[in-house]
């Protein structure tokens, strides 16, 4: 395996936001990406648009599949890798990478002993220059770390040892994933930086407050469940708080 980034996009509808998210990938530099994009069974043009991007010299595959959801598409994201890539991460199709961010999380996570993940913080905002990816002046911001697959890179060996996405949760598949990766005692590293920009829209499936705690509350018991199967203890508190603060924030601002 090498240097390869594999950067996994589940897209639904998204034709309005795609563009300008898979633009803020195709400008990393000093790293080669592979970026494959689900398309979830949409009814608009998302696949079309995401496949007129370019991309050079990064690569876009573009999956269309039938409707089953996020943690469905971003299996079928991880079942087509290509066999040399060493890392894997994440962007929504409404959202941005921060400038410069997945070279970053590379030398860090190889700083660490290449093993594991690093984690940065995402920023919820509600202005974006498409162009460059950066925070208007004067946009209301909250910026925050938490359990988003967007914020971190993660060494594939590590990702496959942990599994897949749990298909059956509607929602909160990300908060499972990382309870699995902490239960396991992964070592991960958190910085300080921003490591991608949260679109807030009326779509955001976020705002759906009771279907997402639901979510988080099914992922915590099965966590617990596998804890006093097997022990072990860990924290994960500082987390979620952190995130459920943002999202509030931006609902109630």
């Amino acid at each position: 395996m090498t240097d390869t980034v594999s950067v996994i996009m589940p897209a639904y509808n998204a034709e309005r936001y795609i563009d300008a998210a898979l633009r803020s990938l195709v400008r990393e530099r000093d790293v080669l990406l592979d970026i494959i994009v689900v398309d979830d069974g949409s009814t608009d043009g998302t696949a079309d648009t995401a496949g007129r991007v370019s991309a050079a010299p990064h690569e876009i595959r573009v999956f269309r599949e039938p409707h089953r959801g996020v943690a469905a598409a971003r299996n079928r994201a991880l079942a087509a890798m290509r066999p040399a890539s060493g890392y894997i991460t994440f962007l929504d199709s409404d959202d941005h990478n921060a400038p410069g961010r997945i070279r970053r999380q590379v030398e860090r996570l190889k700083a660490i002993g290449g093993r594991g993940f690093v984690i940065g913080r995402g920023a919820f905002f509600e202005k974006v220059d498409e162009d460059t990816s950066e925070i208007v002046p004067g946009s209301r911001t909250v910026t925050v770390l938490g359990t988003m697959l967007p914020a971190a890179l993660f060494d594939r060996a590590t990702f496959e040892a942990t599994g897949s996405f749990a298909e059956d949760l509607p929602a909160a598949e990300d908060v499972d994933f990382y309870l699995r990766l902490l239960e396991q005692h992964v070592p991960y590293e958190v910085e300080t930086e921003t490591a991608f920009l949260y679109r807030r829209h009326d779509s955001n499936m976020t705002n759906d407050v009771a279907l997402i705690r639901r979510s988080i509350a099914d992922a915590l018991r099965r966590s617990l469940g596998r804890r006093r199967r097997h022990g072990g203890a860990m924290t994960l508190g500082a987390l979620f708080a952190s995130r459920s603060s943002a999202e509030e924030a931006f609902r109630n601002g």
